[in-house]
């Protein structure tokens, strides 16, 4: 329900909108041959079950408040933008993180861009909220420096409710990760009101096995 990169949630392509951008030209709205997009409350409003997300509207959107987030790309590609960044890698000591959405929502392709990063000697991240197969989460292991682990609840029955799914699969995942060799960062997203009172926190790193120690700001 707080997902930070929304437009992650779906694998197709999104178009976004800001309205603290839109300066009211109506351009979208004209340009649009699926007439998605109607003039409602002085505002551009985008009827989704209309829309087809082909682009037109931002290709006229003059102030940048409409943006098409996401697009197909070939290992190949992605390989070339990172090999780009070699120099910055070597100075700083960092590397390649694969984050999201969810990067086991793309497992094979997430896959093959580790192991070309592990064969070029470049460090690898994966941030995931663990809910995937153990299956792709075994392959992966072999070529991930690091996981930052996302760990948002430990009841059951919240976990469903803020996020969807169950988490008996996740904290199954987790138990398995947990073995000599893989390096794991469980981090904890603190949401008012929803999982940052006291109990919770001190629960989870309980179950972790570590003292649950953090400061609020």
């Amino acid at each position: 329900m707080w997902c930070h990169n929304p437009e992650g949630l779906d694998p197709a392509v999104e178009i976004t909108f800001r309205d603290d951008r839109c300066i009211r030209c109506g351009s979208c709205q004209a340009i649009c041959e699926q007439e998605a997009i109607s003039w409602m409350n002085n505002a551009p409003v985008t009827f989704s079950d209309l829309c087809i997300r082909c682009g037109d509207c931002t290709e006229v959107c003059y102030a940048e408040a409409r943006e098409t987030v996401g697009k197909e790309m070939s290992v190949d590609q992605v390989m070339a933008e990172i090999e780009s960044d070699m120099a910055f890698y070597d100075e700083s000591g960092g590397g390649v993180t694969l984050s999201g959405g969810e990067p086991f929502l793309q497992a094979v392709f997430a896959q093959s861009i580790l192991e070309r990063c592990k064969n070029k000697g470049i460090h690898t991240v994966v941030d995931t909220c663990g809910f995937a197969m153990w299956e792709d989460l075994e392959k992966i292991s072999g070529y991930t420096d690091l996981f930052l682990f996302d760990l948002k609840f430990l009841d059951d029955e919240k976990h469903r409710e803020y996020t969807g799914v169950s988490n008996e699969v996740i904290l199954t995942n987790l138990s398995k990760l947990s073995r000599p060799g893989n390096a794991i960062v469980i981090r904890l997203p603190l949401i008012p009101g929803i999982n940052d009172d006291d109990d919770h926190i001190h629960s989870l790193g309980s179950a972790c096995g570590i003292a649950a120690k953090y400061t609020r700001y």
